[in-house]
């Protein structure tokens, strides 16, 4: 197998352009990929978190006034609207609980036990000391082994709607731990969407801490990909790989996760905690 790295860019007639530079070495690109390792963790966390603050606002649109309006005003029954008002927040609940236990994995996996450690201690500091944790830390399993939150609408003399839920039914629940105190001192009505935004900000704290256990790898990989481009004049290299020496057009091309290092990269910057300088 005989490698080549390439230029990309862009062309007016061509659309993309590839530039054959010169050919490298098995070790060479063996070298290059091991800058991307962190790429496979970043997508990971990235889709789980992005989910999560998504479902969360999912939820909160879906039971505005507005929204709630609209879809009375189209001719959706009662019925359907609470199992929808259900759906949204079981989304949210779900993609909680997965966006930890896929953090807690994946630092499992590539990271020492005192990351580990860490990241269960930030959790169980948020749980000690947010309202909002504790809730829905314990509500994906007040719907598994109890009920869903949302059984009642009430018309509005607007021509909109509300779904409803009330204290006295999530505390049917006998399971809420640490958070049954929390409901007992909350209104009768209870308007969960009001609990999203600072939940989400933990997920969020959660998410910038994972990528600073991931700092070196990061600056590594930034600096193994700089060096390579250097080395070969390249800005928006491609590697090409083919069987026989200078047959470019039975080549196959290897696509480099730049935008995910460097997405991993400026995330890293942006740290509020964690202060380390890079040479750019």
């Amino acid at each position: 197998m005989y490698l080549y790295v390439a230029e990309t860019c862009k062309d007016e007639k061509m659309g993309v352009k590839i530039e054959v530079k010169k050919e490298i070495t098995t070790e060479e690109l063996e070298y290059l990929n091991s800058a991307f390792f962190v790429c496979g963790v970043y997508h990971s966390i990235e889709q789980i978190e992005h989910i999560v603050v998504e479902n969360g606002e999912d939820f909160k649109h879906y039971m505005s006034e507005e929204n709630l309006r609209l879809i009375r005003s189209k001719g959706v029954s009662p019925e359907q609207t609470i199992m929808l008002a259900n759906k949204y927040v079981l989304n949210y609940a779900s993609a909680i609980k997965t966006y930890i236990d896929m953090e807690k994995r994946l630092l499992k996996k590539h990271k020492s036990k005192e990351d580990v450690e860490v990241f269960e201690e930030m959790c169980s500091g948020f749980y000690d000391k947010h309202m909002e944790y504790r809730f829905w830390a314990n509500f994906r399993n007040y719907i598994v082994h109890c009920e869903f939150p949302y059984s009642i609408y009430k018309e509005e003399l607007d021509g909109g709607g509300k779904v409803i839920c009330t204290k006295e039914r999530l505390l049917r629940f006998d399971n809420w731990k640490h958070a049954k105190a929390d409901i007992l001192e909350m209104d009768e009505i209870i308007d969960l969407t009001k609990m999203v935004d600072d939940m989400n900000g933990m997920i969020y704290a959660l998410y910038m801490d994972f990528f600073r256990c991931f700092h070196k790898e990061i600056i590594e990989g930034i600096q193994i990909y700089g060096d390579f481009c250097r080395k070969h004049n390249v800005k928006n290299p491609v590697i090409l790989k083919t069987k026989e020496r200078n047959k470019m057009e039975q080549a196959r091309m290897q696509p480099l996760p730049i935008a995910e290092l460097r997405a991993s990269y400026e995330i890293l910057k942006n740290h509020p905690y964690f202060d380390f300088k890079i040479k750019e």
